[in-house]
């Protein structure tokens, strides 16, 4: 692939990564099923490292990540969702090259470790605060997760359609 087909390619997957956080911020905050919202921000950096297979999709995930912390700065931890993006991604890397064949239940599965990694780190950060309750932050994630893993499965087929036209060009 040259080098204008890779920049076409990951300007199209920030394209797309741009359409889908407008859906999470138009759409998704008002929906609300078992008192959580949706969470598709998680997907949206892990899949594309699932799917590219390189140190591109780590970078991807980490520069989302920094644009997620510009954009939504975590309360007691910068850069929190570099941290969390990054690791996301280092483990979708891993886990689709190893472990799971990429597609929907790969993306699925890496959303869902992503999300473990989000809320183990929400948590560590919440830890030192007074009133803490760490099995209210589990139901409240494992509630989060199940909402949010479907809309995961339905983010796969945009990312996978950009790679696969980015790839036809």
């Amino acid at each position: 692939m040259t080098r204008r087909a890779t920049a076409i390619k990951w300007i199209c997957y920030c394209l797309g990564a741009l359409v889908l956080v407008l859906v999470q911020s138009a759409v998704l905050v008002h929906v609300r099923i078992w008192g959580v919202h949706p969470f598709i921000l998680p997907a949206i950096a892990v899949i594309p490292a699932t799917l590219e297979r390189g140190e591109q999709g780590l970078l991807y995930g980490a520069f989302f990540g920094l644009a997620c912390d510009l954009l939504t700065p975590v309360a007691g931890m910068p850069c929190f969702y570099f941290l969390v993006f990054l690791l996301g991604a280092a483990a979708a890397w891993l886990l689709s090259g190893q472990v799971i064949m990429a597609g929907v239940v790969c993306s699925v599965a890496v959303t869902a470790v992503c999300m473990v990694i989000c809320a183990l780190l929400h948590a560590a950060v919440m830890a030192g605060q007074s009133g803490f309750d760490m099995g209210a932050a589990s139901w409240l994630a494992l509630r989060e997760l199940a909402v949010s893993l479907p809309f995961a499965a339905a983010v796969h087929p945009l990312l996978a359609w950009v790679r696969t036209r980015a790839l036809d060009d």
